[in-house]
Formats: C-alpha cells, structure tokens, sequence
C-alpha cells in the first residue's frame, strides 16, 4: 500500500503536523505502507492563492501513483487535496489537527473569542470563507482522524452525520528520559508564537518574581512582539526566547525544567504537553480543548482556567515551594505519559488507512 502525506508544515519547523508528518513517514513502513510526504513549504516562496495551485499541480503529479492522501490540515493542503481527489477519483483521509478558521481568525483577523465560543458566532467574509473551506474538506473526506475527544466534538458540529476517528497524538517514549537535573525555579513552556499560546502572561508574571527563569522554545508569528516585552520587563538576563531548536534540545530543556507550563487558551491535543510529561516534568496546563483528558489536576499535573494569571501565578508558586508535590506530580506525569505512546498512535493509524482501501488493490500496488 502506498500513501501520501500532504502536510502544511514539515521539519525543521515546528508544530504537531510536522512532528507527525516525520513520525508516520518512519514509522508506517514497518506495517507495510510505503509513504512519500508533500510539504507545503515547497510552494511558499509563490504568492499567495497561486502557491495553493502550484501545490494542487504538484498533488496531481502524484496522486495517481498512491493508494491513498493522508492530509494534516484541512485548507491550506486539504482544499488542493480534496479538488484533485474529486478529479482524480482518489480516497484521501484528513486528520484535523485544529479549527484553521479560528486560527486564523485569531492571528489576522481580530478574533478574541476562545474556540468553543467561536463556533456559535458569525464573523467577516474572510473568516467565513475558511469555515467553508474547512467544512467541505473534512466532508469529501473518506474518513476523519481528530486528536482527542474534544475536537471530535468540534470538528462534529462543522459535519453532523460525519463518521470520526478518535486517535490521540502519540510521542516517543523509546529513548532516554533520564534526567539531567532540574533547575530550582526555572519554567520552560514551548510551542509556535501565537497569540493563543499566552506567553505574555508568562513573561509578565516571572518579570516579577526576581528568582524565577523562564526559557520558551519554538518560533512565530509574534516574536519580535515578545522580544520587545521581555526588554521593557528588565528581566531580559533570566526570560531567554530561544526560538527553534533540534528535538535533542527540546528533551534536555523539558528534563532540566522545575515545571513546564502549556498557558494555552486553546489545545488540541499537545503534542508538547506529553513529551514534557513523559520526562517527568511537573506540568501546569489550562483546563482546555484536549488538556484534561491528560491532565488529571492534582493527581499528574495541575489545571488552571485560560487567562486566569492569579491562578496560573499561585500554580507555580504552590509547585516551587512543595518540593513533595513536585516529585509527586512528575512522578505521575511520566507514567500518564506512557498511555500516549507514539506506537499506539502509527498503529491505529495504520489500522484505519489499510481499512480504506481493498485488499487487492494494495496487493497490486506492490
């Protein structure tokens, strides 16, 4: 069986669909699919709306030589995707990683509201078109993969009667976890700089406690934004931006953090959030999208509500200053971790694109 993997980002950038784009692209062939991957960035150096149909042209010199599409967002590579499918007459399988209307709603287009509150309301003809886009892809798909129970629910309203596949994002816990010594009072949080991550609210609250560290992983769209609050915060010596680094980094960063913070008003399911756990981290995560259905708060981690800085200041302070209940709770995270096995997620993937499409027509493939 051969597959093709359409994928709006790809390494080294960051973000769960390129992690998983790299992820499936090593592991499907050891359960008998053979994978290509089409990284969107091939096409980005285009102008806008014309990259999206050098990319359609490039999914349509391929398509005809694979079995099935596996595409990771439902319009920057699924609207080329499901037009060339349909002309083609080619199953494809979207796995939706995220509302991208809200998304980019929320980075170019004024939206505030948090994703629950964003479904019941109507915006401009930008925001709209998206939804619409969206929604027409995840329709002409043959079958759908959300991350968590959570987004199933939303990705449910976009299509009602659609069928969904729940299959959680999964890490790989082969390697060494062994700690390599956490650091009294520092915070590492991670992920692409967006405006829903909250890294301001981090920033500000350990601008003010004089002994506190905090290092942030990753790259975006706002970080010359967060450059310039961390210079007017005069802790520019103890809050380091330290952009994209190799996984190796990451691993080391998460297992010398005192707690790892994911402040997000919006997940998912993150990938980022049970990698840090994984090395047994003590983590603080908001109490949304995907997170509790990781986080059991008090039990493997603590839960506070999006926006609420007091709590997530009282969360830190509480794990600085009971040492118990940090090795507690990095204890627990690291065996919840475990449940969430990148192993478990290639061969459930595996299970369902096999399922798409008739044996023979595989067998004849290879």
């Amino acid at each position: 069986m051969r597959i093709l993997i359409a994928t709006g980002l790809y390494p080294p950038e960051i973000g769960g669909p390129a992690t998983y784009a790299k992820l499936f692209e090593d592991r499907l062939p050891d359960h008998g699919i053979e994978v290509s991957v089409l990284p969107f960035r091939k096409v980005r150096g285009f102008p806008p709306i014309i990259r999206h149909f050098v990319y359609a042209w490039l999914i349509a010199q391929r398509i005809h030589g694979v079995d099935l599409v596996l595409v990771q967002d439902a319009v920057s590579t699924g609207l080329p995707v499901a037009l060339i499918a349909m002309l083609a007459r080619k199953k494809y399988v979207i796995r939706v990683p995220g509302d991208y209307a809200w998304e980019q709603g929320a980075q170019r287009f004024g939206v505030k509201e948090n994703l629950d509150d964003f479904q019941k309301r109507s915006y401009g003809v930008r925001v709209s078109l998206l939804r619409a886009i969206q929604r027409f892809v995840v329709l002409r798909a043959f079958r759908v993969i959300a991350p968590s129970q959570y987004l199933a629910r939303i990705v449910q309203d976009w299509v009602p009667g659609k069928k969904l596949d729940v299959i959680y994002n999964g890490i790989d816990i082969s390697g060494d976890n062994k700690e390599v010594g956490r650091q009294p009072h520092l915070i590492v949080s991670s992920g692409r700089l967006v405006p829903w991550k909250g890294f301001h609210e981090l920033v500000d609250i350990v601008a003010t406690h004089s002994d506190w560290r905090l290092d942030i992983l990753g790259d975006g769209p706002l970080r010359a934004k967060l450059e310039e609050q961390v210079l007017k915060s005069n802790a520019g010596d103890r809050i380091v931006l330290r952009g994209s680094v190799s996984h190796e980094e990451v691993h080391k960063a998460f297992a010398s953090a005192a707690v790892f913070v994911l402040n997000s008003q919006y997940e998912g399911l993150s990938h980022t959030l049970v990698e840090a756990m994984a090395t047994g981290a003590p983590v603080i995560a908001t109490r949304v999208g995907g997170n509790p259905e990781v986080v059991e708060d008090g039990v493997n981690g603590i839960l506070v509500d999006a926006g609420d800085r007091e709590s997530l200041e009282q969360a830190l302070v509480r794990v600085f200053s009971n040492r118990e209940l940090a090795e507690k709770l990095g204890t627990a995270a690291r065996e919840r971790a475990a449940d969430f096995s990148i192993g478990k997620t290639v061969e459930a993937t595996a299970t369902l694109l096999k399922s798409c499409v008739p044996l023979e027509i595989a067998d004849a493939r290879n």
